[in-house]
């Protein structure tokens, strides 16, 4: 596999990309600076990246750029895996419950990843009922947490994992022969598994990504694939269209095509050519824009063995729908690839669906939708009050914070922070 990992896919929110907080038109090079495309880590961080199952660090360098790490050996902490779990099952990203926690206050930069894997059973806390988000996590507790959340194939009375270090009548042994049946997990050796040794960020990604090498697709974990397929071509197109310069012959598409051929079918592959030939220089974002960043609208239309089709809205600003974006992925030679793309734009005024939503869906649509396009973190919209038809919200996050107003009917923002 070749590394797309480069800045290209990134331009603003404002144009439909999926943004990951670089300037649009940036030199492309290796996004993450510590993950080498020669590294065991290499596949398992990109799948995990493009899905959104896991994000990165920024870091200010001296001469005042910005790089990124993925620190893929750092030891995970409790509520970096409840986020990367949350996420890998297909949850929304955003929830109005309050945790019950007494150590995950709702301004916790975690809470809802953590509280949606709590009401779901998948976490629990110590003896005093606390999570302790900054504890690390072993192999043993990753299993559980993997089985429980991905729905593997359990029973309890199984224990036989053919480690010659997890006894039988261990809490763990079920969990752990789960994960060798599903073909998760090989241990750390043919007859040792560790279940002690503390999990690094590399190796949830690794767990996570077999799961879905190994599993049947839920429709949760359909969404997830077909948002990180999408993504990584997405990344490939937009990576060469920024290496051709204002009034300089369009970059070649034959130096790129064995990449794209990786995300997309050959079915497709004329389409993906007249995009990029028409493709504006100046201005990225014009064909692929959809960023199947959250379900607003969400639609399966199937989920089969080798097709994943589906549907979803697109928004601009506020909740109001500005296009419907639908994709079809087919599998080829075991890889999931783009094979059609479509977007109907609605009429202002005129075919747009009706929402109407709640207090507690209008807040998580505008909770998750910011957490899935912001390197901002966001904490919550905090429902203030209702006037003349209108949600007003109070934004917190580490950046703009202030007063956002929801027309409830249309979705229309009617004041910006």
């Amino acid at each position: 596999m070749t590394n797309r990992l480069t800045k290209g896919i990134l331009t603003t929110v404002g144009a439909g990309i999926l943004s990951l907080g670089l300037t649009a038109g940036a030199e492309a090079e290796e996004l993450f600076t510590d993950v080498s495309v020669n590294s065991d880590a290499f596949e398992p961080i990109e799948n995990a990246f493009f899905k959104k199952v896991m994000t990165g660090y920024e870091v200010q360098n001296t001469d005042g750029s910005v790089s990124f790490e993925m620190r893929p050996y750092q030891e995970i902490t409790r509520a970096q895996a409840a986020k990367m779990i949350s996420n890998g099952i297909g949850n929304l990203q955003a929830t109005q419950q309050i945790s019950e926690f007494p150590d995950i206050d709702e301004w916790h930069w975690a809470h809802d990843y953590i509280t949606l894997l709590e009401t779901d059973g998948i976490v629990t806390g110590d003896q005093d009922g606390d999570f302790n988000p900054e504890n690390r996590l072993n192999r043993a507790q990753i299993a559980k947490m993997l089985v429980e959340g991905f729905d593997l194939p359990f029973d309890e009375s199984d224990t036989e994992t053919g480690f010659a270090d997890v006894s039988n009548d261990s809490w763990e042994a079920a969990y752990v022969k789960a994960l060798v049946d599903a073909g998760i997990t090989t241990g750390t050796s043919p007859d040792t598994f560790s279940s002690y040794d503390n999990v690094t960020r590399y190796q949830l990604a690794a767990f996570i990504h077999r799961i879905y090498e190994s599993k049947e697709l839920t429709d949760d974990m359909a969404w997830v694939t077909a948002r990180g397929t999408f993504n990584e071509m997405k990344n490939t197109f937009y990576s060469n269209v920024i290496k051709t310069n204002h009034g300089e012959p369009v970059y070649p598409y034959e130096n790129f095509r064995s990449d794209m051929l990786e995300t997309v079918t050959n079915a497709y592959e004329l389409t993906v050519i007249e995009n990029y030939e028409k493709q504006c220089r100046a201005c990225d974002g014009l064909y692929y824009t959809g960023g199947f960043n959250t379900k607003l609208g969400f639609e399966m239309i199937e989920n089969s063995e080798d097709t994943i089709e589906l549907k979803v809205l697109h928004t601009m600003v506020g909740l109001n729908p500005s296009a419907e974006y639908k994709l079809e992925l087919k599998k080829d030679n075991g890889t999931w690839k783009v094979n059609d793309y479509k977007r109907t734009y609605f009429q202002q005024n005129k075919g747009l669906p009706a929402l109407n939503l709640s207090i507690d869906e209008a807040a998580n649509y505008l909770e998750g939708d910011d957490r899935a396009v912001s390197t901002v973190q966001v904490y919550k919209y905090e429902y203030l009050r209702e006037t003349d038809g209108n949600y007003i919200f109070y934004r917190h996050s580490s950046e703009y914070s202030g007063e956002y107003g929801i027309d409830k009917g249309t979705g229309l923002p009617m004041s910006v922070y």
